[in-house]
């Protein structure tokens, strides 16, 4: 196993976690496999991380690096083939693979909650938006039917829709893609959990709508103290939320550290690559963009050494036969690659 006790040492920035020692999430050691006829898919293989309370951590890389999966598991919601075959993954200090089905569902919604990227997929069609809030309430809380429904509009009047209680009995279809994402956070916060899994949140929306969501969710982190994990492929988006990024590739962690340390000073070719891919904001355009070559690779026939070998272009001999460990690059930084092994020898 690779112990990775991460923690934010941004010093230019101050948050809850600070004055808090003891973690609000630890995943250690974290293996879920999916087993098929065609073999024994590695979606996350050996995962651990840390998020303190009050933190916004990002979970980033590719599609199909193992980031979903991830979130499923912490939700006790792997579809089958799929199962968590080694691991631990503790949420306030409570084993949740230990809790029962009936546990499980009572600290999904109420202390652990999640923001999907299909907004319309997540919302009921045939219920009014109002309901769906006041719902969240009715299964977690001790509020009447009439007390959740003004909980409900309140949620949604403070997710920025207008006309709140109007709009309440509303039903999905007839909000725009950027509203329907603000009633699914609105269902998210109905019990003020203390972790938000937000889930490519911002897919498929415009930009303006995009950075709307984003405040939405810093917002929410300096009201209710909520920590958040911030899943997506879009590094852009990571840098402008997260006081911490993890950098996931084929299953596994490859890099992380504070925001500003992965942006400045990259260790992991990979990390390096997808910085590179990023378009510039104002300043001077690059004459073009830099694409990682080849492909990522198949999970249920992984290579022997390093997972991103076959692709970087600092490729060594022992790279192809041999898995790097996570190495300490400095305070709250980690890299898993042979080349700061070398560094630091």
């Amino acid at each position: 196993m690779d112990p990775l006790p991460l923690t934010s040492h941004d010093a230019d920035k101050k948050h809850p976690t600070e004055e808090r020692i003891e973690p609000l999430l630890q995943v250690k050691n974290l293996h879920a496999y999916f087993f098929m006829e065609t073999g024994v898919l590695k979606a996350v293989d050996g995962v651990s991380f840390e998020v303190q309370p009050g933190e916004i951590v990002g979970l980033a890389g590719e599609s199909g690096c193992g980031k979903s999966v991830t979130m499923k598991c912490l939700l006790r919601l792997l579809p089958h083939p799929g199962r968590i075959v080694e691991g631990e993954i503790r949420f306030d200090g409570q084993d949740l693979l230990s809790l029962s089905p009936g546990e499980m569902r009572q600290v999904r919604g109420k202390h652990m909650s999640i923001v999907l990227q299909d907004a319309m997929g997540a919302l009921n069609p045939v219920i009014t938006v109002g309901e769906q809030v006041a719902d969240v309430r009715l299964a977690h809380t001790t509020d009447s039917r009439k007390g959740a429904w003004e909980k409900a509009i309140e949620l949604l009047g403070n997710m920025g829709i207008p006309s709140a209680e109007e709009r309440a009995q509303y039903y999905a279809h007839e909000f725009s893609g950027g509203m329907q994402q603000r009633v699914v956070i609105a269902a998210a916060l109905a019990c003020s959990p203390a972790l938000i899994i937000a889930d490519e949140p911002t897919t498929g929306l415009d930009v303006t709508i995009q950075s709307q969501i984003l405040s939405l969710l810093l917002e929410t982190r300096e009201q209710m103290g909520s920590a958040i994990l911030y899943i997506s492929h879009d590094l852009a988006t990571v840098v402008n939320i997260c006081d911490r990024i993890i950098i996931m590739y084929a299953g596994e962690i490859v890099e992380s550290a504070p925001t500003r340390e992965i942006i400045t000073d990259p260790q992991h070719p990979y990390t390096q690559a997808l910085i590179d891919s990023i378009p510039p904001l104002g300043g001077i355009p690059r004459e073009f963009l830099r694409a990682i070559p080849g492909f990522p690779p198949n999970p249920v026939d992984l290579p022997p050494g390093c997972h991103f070998a076959p692709r970087c272009p600092h490729a060594q001999e022992k790279c192809l036969t041999r898995r790097p460990g996570l190495v300490n690059c400095g305070p709250g930084h980690y890299a898993r690659c042979f080349l700061y092994e070398e560094k630091t020898n």
